[in-house]
């Protein structure tokens, strides 16, 4: 236990969430020394709380440290969740009598992954399950002997909250009668286990979130009718799963008229059995969340069937805009699955029927119910996976009426043997069928093999034929590997080992494993010989590389492995903890290797940099620098230090080269460069640094941070004419941060006509020099207008940023300053210089947050200078506490509406809560003013508005209820900004950590569990995420008052 290990020795502790603890061994350097004594019982609470989470069957071990660890854990069992864990090994009845009140969990299978009990085990089950109403959960792989010896518990399990049962070689057993549960139970999964009086149990269980029941019943044992009333109890079921076995004895119930009922939370829905008893179960429901449906059919459907699950589906608001579709043939059944790209829906109806014949009979009438959903999807796949000699083709046409409904289909791909079948059928043969796939534009088929020349020849037919319509296509080859080709011509059902993969598919698949995480290469070529050649033979097509990193045996692998590039990864980033001193040794025997380094990412130190200066060879295969450092330690890198022409990449913070104007003119293929909080040792002249600059035709992102103000400051000449500037044509993205003058000189000698994000912040200064700043901005031309900006203050910048409507922010001025009226001198200096650029602003917000205390207290002449500047303006907003001075500011202007804002038409106050009675006075002296000359503005105070989706309500308690219910508690990342869900779309969140953050998911079983217990789910949360509560307090919209008012 190595939580244990570093808590009992001296550890440095750093908070990194607020479950969450790193622990650093004690031989690491440390400015102060914490010990597990001095740590309060709150914060050993929350080190528990992330340790049990993580492994909750080790709360024992931490009992067992001392009293006073026992009494914290003793005192938070609810908080802790403990359990008292009944599983294989485990001396059941000693813990019985030392723990005698904590819940119990009796694990011992429950899934196939899992060994089911041994006979010496069914005694230990027996004693845990005799304590009934202690027992909180049930994993269970059930056999006969343990069957008969259950049937002694008579008391009902009235805490059970989840209940999994399994039964073993795939027998139908049957549950006790006297087997009850309480109602408590939030999940039920049964496998070929029948359970009686399971209508009445479930009509109890209102609870339930999960209910599984599998193989464990035949359609008559369960009517569609007991069950319907079971579920419409259940508000917070969210998995619904019912597979039953075969039969051909099921009698449908006589139709009559039953109210339908809500299942408001269930988002998932899966079905095995006759069409007819889905049809009058799904006929009683509405389930507007649902989104993942899967429905397999016995061998007979129905028309009537198959039109109420249309009409079911139909009234699901998500299933109305499917996209993609795929209809899989095999040798036992036919599907098709219907996708929305991008959102969390999914539909697929499978039809388990053995010949091809009866498939394409049965599937048309499918389709033909479904027709309005199918009519939406525009890129359709068919797949047929049996080998193409196995059967007759079926007669001309069926694929044809599979097909034919799906009216919208854009793009068609075939990728199976039987493409040639399926193309013939689509010919125009005669006037009925001039409607087939009207959208129709591309035809994709696979590539060359066996088949081709019919093939081919269908093809040709099928162009011919689309063109005499007026349909033209194109026709796409798309690569396929074909599974007959791996085995030959065995049956499919045969094992494909990997010794029959090809070395090329081997390659693919080493690829595809590797873009994720590159570093486990190693990993693949230890497997075989066979691999190891393959890996070995494809360097570059993998990308391999040497890591070397925290925990890495640095020199005994730059010792045994192949002369591959090397990535040093010691930090770089103020997340990564710093390399320790003994990872120095380590550092600089890699970076010896000169010659062979590709990438660099490090925490700088001054001990590491010393050691750095007896490296003189330059490192001329380097791509990737990234170099930090930390605790605001400004370092300067040896003058030996040098890199050569294939660096794209060059990220620094806080360290001076001493050469770098010299380093980056040989640096062509530069891509992307940071120079953030770059210190006075290594300061360079605009002059410099734009020569340096030139030739880089590659560079897209330019970030230039200073620290201070320069060592020298009269640097200005005269700007260069046009055929002097330096052109950097694929650059995007600038940011700046320092003077004005350095900016204004910088910009002069520059063009980027490609640009489109610039970030600006500026030191103040008592002149701001901003003319060529304004210059280029003209000169580069946004390609979208900025008619919308929004002027901010806080209590350390005030800054404008203009945007176009609905898009980013391509444009943004900031000017770093704490007093109000400094804030308002230097921004009207700067806007005065770019006032050809402001005309063209229509939409002006004025907006203030976190303003010290006597920060507002302004002339009100300064307001009327800035806001003067943007004389185009049609809208104005006022927001936050500035709302009194500003509206007092326009109060005073005489006659001035020539020239303060002549075009205004539209004034917004969105915080009328901060008007008082002078900024009322202003507000109706200044409509007054624009009334009687002629230049009307019309007035617009808000009501409560939602700050979320912008809807308006009168009452604010009407607004807080629209909070709560639409929007509720929001489900956010810890470790991006891209993500944020309602707290109820759990799925969506472990779906994001899966695809987005896959290093984090592996290590997390919780991510890869498909339904979890509240519990479970609280702890991932907890572990990945935070919730934030909707807002109750949000700014209003509008109510308007007239020319004459």
């Amino acid at each position: 236990m190595p939580f244990l290990k570093y808590l009992n020795t001296h550890a440095r502790v750093r908070y990194v969430s607020p479950l969450q603890l790193v622990t650093t061994p004690s031989e690491f350097p440390a400015s102060g020394r914490v010990t597990v004594e001095e740590l309060s019982d709150n914060v050993l609470l929350k080190i528990f709380r992330y340790y049990l989470d993580v492994s909750p069957r080790h709360w024992p071990k931490l009992v067992h440290i001392c009293h006073r660890w026992r009494r914290i854990v003793f005192a938070s069992q609810q908080t802790l969740h403990l359990r008292m864990f009944c599983a294989h090994g485990r001396p059941v009845l000693k813990i019985l009598r030392c723990y005698p009140t904590l819940p119990i969990a009796v694990q011992y299978g429950g899934c196939l992954e899992l060994d089911p009990p041994a006979p010496e085990d069914e005694g230990n089950i027996v004693a845990a399950l005799k304590q009934s109403n202690r027992v909180s959960s049930i994993n269970l792989t059930v056999t006969s002997s343990l069957l008969e010896k259950l049937s002694s518990i008579k008391r009902p399990f009235s805490e059970l909250e989840d209940l999994v049962l399994l039964s073993q070689d795939g027998f139908r057993l049957t549950l006790s009668s006297a087997f009850r549960w309480g109602p408590h139970l939030r999940c039920l999964h049964s496998t070929r286990i029948v359970i009686p009086a399971l209508p009445q149990l479930l009509y109890s269980s209102r609870d339930l979130v999960d209910l599984q029941l599998h193989e464990g019943l035949y359609p008559r044992e369960l009517s569609p009718e007991a069950l319907a009333n079971a579920l419409s109890r259940m508000a917070q079921l969210r998995s619904l799963s019912l597979h039953f076995l075969s039969t051909t004895d099921y009698l449908a119930p006589p139709p009559q008229f039953r109210e339908r009922f809500f299942l408001p939370a269930l988002t998932r829905l899966n079905f095995r059995g006759i069409s007819e008893y889905l049809k009058d179960l799904v006929a009683r429901i509405d389930a507007p969340r649902l989104g993942d449906i899967e429905v397999t059919f016995f061998n007979e459907i129905t028309i009537d069937a198959i039109s109420i699950l249309s009409k079911f589906i139909d009234r699901i608001e998500m299933h109305k805009s499917h996209r993609w579709a795929h209809i899989v043939s095999s040798e036992r059944a036919i599907s098709i699955s219907l996708i929305q790209p991008g959102a969390p829906s999914c539909l697929k109806l499978q039809l388990l029927c053995g010949p091809l014949r009866d498939q394409l009979f049965s599937m048309p009438r499918i389709c033909i119910c479904f027709s309005a959903l199918l009519s939406n999807v525009e890129d359709l796949r068919v797949s047929v996976t049996r080998p193409s000699g196995r059967e007759e083709s079926p007669n001309g046409g069926r694929w044809l009426r599979t097909i034919n409904s799906f009216k919208g289909v854009k793009r068609f791909h075939l990728d199976s043997d039987h493409s040639t079948n399926i193309v013939r059928d689509l010919q125009l043969s005669d006037r009925r069928h001039e409607s087939i796939l009207p959208a129709l534009h591309k035809l994709c088929i696979p590539q060359s093999g066996q088949h081709h020349a019919p093939l081919a020849k269908a093809v040709v037919s099928f162009m011919i034929s689309r063109r005499l319509s007026g349909h033209h296509i194109a026709v796409e080859y798309e690569p396929l590997c074909h599974i007959n080709e791996l085995r030959g011509t065995e049956p499919l059902s045969q094992q494909v080992t990997i010794d029959m993969l090809s070395d090329d598919i081997l390659l693919d698949i080493f690829r595809h494993c590797l873009d994720p995480t590159p570093q486990i290469w190693p990993m693949l070529s230890c497997v075989c010989q066979t691999w190891r050649r393959i890996v070995f033979a494809s360097p570059l097509g993998l990308n391999l590389r040497l890591y070397c990193t925290y925990g890495t045996p640095v020199l005994k692998s730059l010792d045994c492995w192949p002369a591959l590039p090397i990535i040093v990864q010691y930090g770089g980033v103020p997340n990564f903890d710093p390399p320790a001193p003994e990872d120095d040794d380590n550092i600089i025997a890699a970076l010896k290797r000169s010659g062979r380094i590709s990438s660099i990412s490090l925490t700088a130190t001054r001990s590491l940099l010393e050691s750095l200066s007896t490296i003189s060879e330059p490192f001329s295969e380097l791509e990737d620098l990234v170099l930090l450092s930390r605790d605001n330690v400004q370092l300067t890198l040896s003058s030996t230090f040098r890199w050569g022409p294939r660096l794209r990449t060059l990220h620094s913070t806080r360290i001076a080269f001493p050469s770098l104007p010299q380093l980056l003119s040989h640096s062509h293929d530069l891509v992307d460069i940071q120079l953030h909080e770059v210190p006075s040792a290594g300061y360079f002249s605009p002059e410099v640094f734009v020569n340096a600059l030139s030739g880089m035709t590659h560079l897209r992102t330019l970030s230039l941070h200073f620290l201070s103000l320069p060592p020298r400051r009269n640097f200005l000449s005269l700007p260069p004419s046009s055929g002097e500037r330096v052109i950097l044509p694929a650059l995007t993205l600038l940011k700046y941060r320092g003077t004005s003058k350095y900016l204004d000189s910088l910009v002069a000698r520059i063009d980027a006509p490609v640009l489109e994000d610039i970030d600006i912040t500026l030191f103040s200064q008592p002149t701001m020099d901003a003319s060529q700043l304004g210059r280029f901005v003209e000169r580069i031309g946004i390609q979208v207008p900025l008619s919308q900006a929004e002027v901010q203050m806080s209590g350390h910048a005030i800054s404008i940023s203009f945007t176009s409507s609905g898009s980013s922010t391509p444009l943004r001025l900031q000017i770093s300053c704490k007093q109000l009226d400094w804030q308002l001198s230097s921004m009207t200096q700067v806007c005065d210089q770019f006032s050809p650029f402001l005309s063209g602003v229509k939409n002006l917000r004025i907006n203030s947050t976190q303003l010290s205390s006597g920060q507002n207290d302004v002339n009100g002449e300064q307001w009327l200078e800035l806001i003067r500047a943007f004389g185009g303006a049609t809208d104005l907003r006022v927001a936050s506490e500035l709302t009194t001075a500003i509206l007092c500011a326009l109060g005073l202007v005489e006659g001035g509406h020539a020239t303060v804002l002549p075009s205004l038409r539209h004034l917004h106050i969105e915080n009328p809560t901060a008007m008082n009675e002078p900024s009322c006075d202003g507000l109706l002296a200044f409509i007054t003013s624009r009334f009687r000359s002629g230049h009307p503005v019309q007035v617009n105070v808000p009501f409560n508005q939602c700050h979320i989706c912008h809807a308006s309500f009168r009452e604010k308690k009407e607004h807080n209820l629209h909070l709560i219910d639409q929007h509720g508690d929001r489900l956010l990342c810890s470790y991006c900004d891209n993500f944020e869900c309602a707290l109820g779309q759990s799925d969506l969140f472990r779906r994001h950590l899966r695809s987005e953050h896959f290093r984090v998911a592996g290590k997390d079983p919780h991510v890869w569990y498909y339904s979890l217990t509240p519990d479970q789910l609280g702890g991932l949360i907890a572990r990945h995420g935070f919730v934030r509560a909707p807002d109750a307090v949000a700014p209003p919209t509008t109510v308007t008052a007239p020319h004459s008012q």
